[in-house]
């Protein structure tokens, strides 16, 4: 059996409330008798990511939700920090191949082609650096 509750919501959280609402009403095409339950599974969700957060001593930038198949996981910065890393490493890894095998290369797309193996390089020293301080 449901049980009604009520609360106030301050005018400038107003918004972030009216959002939920429609996130309901599209995901369920409705808001009655689902409202209520998605509310708890946002709150268990901010509790448990709390809770997590608390126990680890980790600082809350340190995780990401992530939606998957329905089911929400907390996935660790960490581990998403190395999948961002081992994607630069493969497009600089491609970018040097496509530059091996192509000949006569203009030379404004060759420095396109540096300017943007430069840029890689420096997203991943900045990504190695994060993992480095994410204990």
């Amino acid at each position: 059996m449901s049980k009604p509750i009520g609360v106030r919501i301050d005018s400038r959280q107003e918004k972030t409330w009216l959002r939920f609402k429609e996130f309901v009403e599209e995901k369920y095409g409705k808001k009655h008798t689902v409202l209520g339950n998605e509310l708890v599974k946002a709150l268990q969700l901010y509790l448990d990511l709390y809770e997590r957060v608390s126990n680890s001593k980790k600082e809350p930038e340190t995780q990401l939700v992530k939606e998957r198949a329905g089911d929400i996981e907390l996935k660790p910065l960490r581990e998403i920090s190395y999948d961002l890393l081992n994607t630069l490493i493969a497009c600089r890894g491609y970018l040097e191949h496509i530059e091996n095998e192509i000949k006569d290369v203009p030379d404004s797309t060759k420095d396109k082609i540096d300017r943007l193996k430069q840029s890689l390089f420096k997203a991943q020293k900045l990504i190695q650096e994060r993992i480095d301080s994410i204990k």
